[in-house]
């Protein structure tokens, strides 16, 4: 059976040489697999961000008819329907929309009337939306909703004929997120009557967690319960739930929803014996108590195999095959992998390294007044121009802006310093609407955000985006995978890299400035892609050869 992903390609556009070769690929695959019922039914996309992605996923979704894309965030998300608008159905979570039966008040769905004991079956936004998504061609949502819909929620999604899972190098950690078991400080107060213990080993919690699950049932009745009540007896139904929520209802049912959210995940965990958990709980007072599944292979194991006939895995870079299918619990065998390079020029995406020192734990004291100071250099030297500085944590940050103030205070009012995750869209909207010469500071812009032309012309990484080993989850995944650790050091630094260049006619420099660079490149070189490597590999000779003069 020949198949011509070329016709399904969104309208309007004209193909660049390197998705029609993704797409010949592609296209071969599935006609094997429609021939072949052994054929490979997992099919990994790489390609260099600015290759165009979004409409190799788009007409791969328009070619099956019969689609679930997942982004890895909601910002993907609004991305994918600028572009391709009325073409796929979009839906979020509840609180991204707004109750229509209060329209003097923005209250969400998740709080609206049909929320409510005895409220109205309604077609608020949200359910519409969803509803939308689910009989449409192509239902578009972000990954870590789809999974909660279907294992927390148990939605019943139908099987489709594609799953499309774009930005899939986080599959992993948005999954984890998904499946893990949080408690927060007010929470333990409020439910156990006490902040948990401090025990070593997340087994160690199931007998102690056990003794609390009929408590929290009770105390899920006792709020049904008081949510009856609330509804004052002399006032007739229709009038009460035209009436805004009290403070006490919405107490109520936010109660209501966390405790539903955490009996479902506490009960997981206590059933789960046979998977080995993580304990996350900080040393700091007020601190949350997080179990944490160390792996996530049975659940993307479900996702990829439940959900549709072939899964297509789309991203910059998605690490060794067989890493990848250890970690999803898929066989390597049963996976193909389709591959381009840049489209641009290196003169358009060069890397300048500039290394001040091997940065970690142990040096960060003694040589981040160089890192600091060489980033002050940097943006005297790109006076009018917008730039990206990733920084390691927010920590860091903190201390790089600290540090400029005093150190180069004309600069540093250039910077826009996002200092929390919430922080992050506001940022980035003012640094596009500012005509003047703004740079974004930031541990966590690294993907998902698309900066082209003027509004990024250079970027510095001040440290290698080594994943964090002082929590506890990713110092055990590293010490049963030492692959996986660097993969995942890779993916992150790839990433980063993509912000500097989008398009044809783009361009942009990223500086290195972390010392640990050359030697991650001579040890795990094998891990990179030769886009990437086209660039840092002259880098790292060009600072050789400047030495040696």
């Amino acid at each position: 059976m020949s198949v011509d992903l070329l016709e399904h390609f969104p309208a309007g556009c004209t193909p660049r040489p390197e998705q029609a070769r993704l797409l010949a690929g592609l296209a071969d695959a599935l006609a094997e697999i429609a021939d072949d019922r052994r054929a490979p039914r997992v099919l990994l996309v790489e390609a260099p961000p600015g290759v165009g992605k979004s409409h190799v996923a788009m007409t791969l979704a328009r070619w099956s008819g019969d689609a679930y894309l997942l982004t890895s965030q909601k910002l993907l998300q609004d991305q994918y329907e600028r572009e391709f608008g009325a073409e796929l159905a979009l839906v979020k979570g509840r609180d991204n929309y707004v109750c229509e039966r209060y329209p003097a008040a923005a209250v969400p769905t998740s709080r609206g009337a049909c929320r409510r004991p005895r409220g109205p079956a309604c077609a608020c936004p949200y359910a519409r939306a969803k509803q939308a998504a689910v009989n449409a061609p192509i239902f578009c949502t972000n990954t870590a909703y789809f999974a909660t819909l279907r294992h927390w929620h148990t939605e019943h999604l139908r099987r489709r004929r594609l799953l499309i899972v774009d930005e899939a190098h986080n599959l992993e950690s948005q999954l984890v997120s998904v499946f893990t078991a949080r408690f927060s400080h007010d929470e333990m107060r409020e439910w156990f009557g006490r902040p948990l213990p401090r025990l070593a080993r997340a087994d160690e919690y199931r007998p102690v967690l056990a003794e609390y699950v009929e408590r929290l049932e009770a105390r899920r009745q006792e709020i049904a319960r008081a949510l009856d009540v609330v509804h004052p007896p002399p006032l007739p139904d229709e009038v009460f739930l035209e009436a805004p929520l009290t403070r006490d209802e919405h107490d109520l049912l936010e109660q209501r929803d966390q405790l539903d959210g955490a009996l479902a995940r506490l009960t997981f965990f206590l059933d789960a014996e046979d998977r080995e958990w993580i304990v996350r709980y900080p040393a700091e007072p007020a601190a949350a108590l997080s179990l944490v599944p160390l792996t996530v292979a049975a659940m993307a194991q479900s996702l990829l195999a439940d959900c549709a006939e072939v899964t297509v895995l789309s991203s910059a870079y998605l690490g060794h095959r067989e890493v990848l299918a250890e970690c999803f619990g898929l066989d390597a065998g049963g996976v193909r992998v389709f591959t381009v390079g840049s489209p641009f020029s290196l003169e358009q995406r060069p890397i300048v390294y500039r290394p001040v020192g091997a940065l970690s734990q142990a040096t960060r004291a003694r040589l981040e007044p160089a890192v600091f100071a060489e980033v002050g250099a940097i943006l005297a030297a790109h006076p009018d121009d917008k730039g990206l500085i990733h920084v390691g944590s927010y920590e860091m940050g903190r201390r790089l802006v600290h540090d400029l103030a005093a150190r180069a205070p004309r600069e540093s009012r250039r910077l826009l310093w996002i200092d929390s995750a919430g922080g992050k869209q506001p940022a980035l909207e003012h640094h596009r609407a500012s005509p003047l010469p703004t740079v974004l500071v930031s541990p966590s812009l690294r993907e998902g955000v698309d900066l082209p032309d003027d509004f990024l012309r250079f970027q510095v990484l001040t440290k290698l985006p080594y994943p964090d080993l002082g929590d506890p989850w990713t110092a055990a995944r590293q010490s049963r995978d030492h692959r996986w650790y660097a993969v995942e050091t890779a993916k992150a630094l790839v990433q980063a890299y993509g912000r500097s260049c989008r398009h044809a006619d783009d361009h942009g420099v990223t500086y290195v400035l972390d010392g640990q660079f050359a030697r991650f490149l001579q040890y795990y070189r094998v891990l990179l892609p030769e886009w990437f490597l086209d660039a840092a590999v002259p880098a790292v000779r060009q600072l050789a050869r400047d030495d040696g003069c």
